[in-house]
């Protein structure tokens, strides 16, 4: 069963049904349930039926990923929920990988999934950066539980129970983008669930790579991130690397700094220009980069008058 939350990537669903639709045998009873902001898709294309798998098209009027998440998990008939998101494509096994570990779990498990990026794009170094933050096959291990800041909502699967119920799903304040999966995380870790790793994989597929879209991602974790992750669950905060890099001594001293955005706007160029030039072979780089990024978007973060938080738009 599959909650995939959209907007405005209609090709990129065809593509994830194709996939999905051909993982599916005789034995398999699947549910698709694709949920939207009104982006004006085909629906002849995507109203699919077979006699062992249904896709479902919602509309919802709140375009934010968790309310998404959260009403296809809520139109769900069945109790095995796998999630994923509108640019991450299966592999040929993520199905059947997600239940055999289905079989062999209880209902305080909570699955992620691994993270690859297309290979015709690893030849970028800020994607292969990218790509060294998730695990991948050979990391895994039975007896290896996640950290919460390691599950991802783009590949995620449980067993729903009263349990979600009681402790919520995806906490819908958070708008924009960032730390909606690490507190989801966090808030089920703490009230006693696993967080284990499956071989389940999708290809992260954002499209062509873009320097740009690495450093929006960051500034925009830092603007409207972790301020509601903060306004939800300070504690859940306090233990991000991110917190305690805007928190300490440094960064405040920076922060009396006459034009520091300026600055840090004058850094972020130079990395850009080092990346273009292929010179950012070094990770220790991209940490730098994202921390400047990430600041960025602290110092704009209670300005008024800046664009709409909804990272979709």
């Amino acid at each position: 069963i599959n909650s995939i939350p959209t907007y405005k990537r209609e090709i990129k669903i065809l593509k994830i049904l194709e996939s999905l639709i051909s993982q599916i045998n005789d034995h398999h009873k699947v549910e698709i349930n694709i949920c939207d902001s009104y982006s004006d898709y085909d629906l002849g294309k995507l109203k699919l039926y077979q006699k062992n798998f249904k896709v479902n098209y919602y509309n919802i009027k709140k375009n934010n990923l968790a309310a998404k998440r959260n009403e296809g998990i809520k139109k769900s008939i069945y109790n095995k929920i796998i999630l994923i998101d509108d640019d991450c494509i299966p592999e040929s096994n993520f199905i059947k990988n997600y239940l055999i570990d289905f079989d062999n779990i209880n209902d305080n498990t909570i699955l992620s999934g691994v993270v690859i990026y297309p290979e015709k794009y690893l030849s970028y170094n800020h994607i292969r950066f990218k790509q060294s933050r998730h695990f991948v096959y050979n990391d895994i291990s039975p007896n290896k539980n996640l950290l919460p800041d390691k599950i991802v909502a783009m590949n995620m699967g449980f067993k729903f129970s009263e349990k979600f119920e009681n402790l919520g799903l995806f906490n819908e304040n958070f708008t924009g983008y960032g730390f909606e999966d690490y507190e989801f995380g966090y808030r089920y870790s703490l009230n006693g669930f696993i967080l284990k790793q499956t071989y389940a994989t999708i290809i992260h597929d954002e499209g062509n790579p873009n320097i740009n879209n690495f450093i929006k991602k960051h500034y925009h974790l830092g603007r409207d991130g972790m301020k509601n992750l903060i306004l939800v669950d300070r504690f859940a905060a306090k233990k991000t690397s991110y917190y305690k890099l805007e928190n300490g001594i440094i960064f405040s001293t920076l922060l009396k700094l006459p034009g520091l955005k300026f600055l840090i706007l004058f850094f972020e160029k130079i990395l850009i220009k080092l990346d273009r030039l292929n010179f950012m072979k070094i990770y220790f780089l991209y940490n730098i980069l994202r921390a400047i990024s990430y600041s960025r978007g602290v110092i704009d973060r209670n300005k008024k008058n800046l664009k709409n938080n909804n990272w979709y738009e």
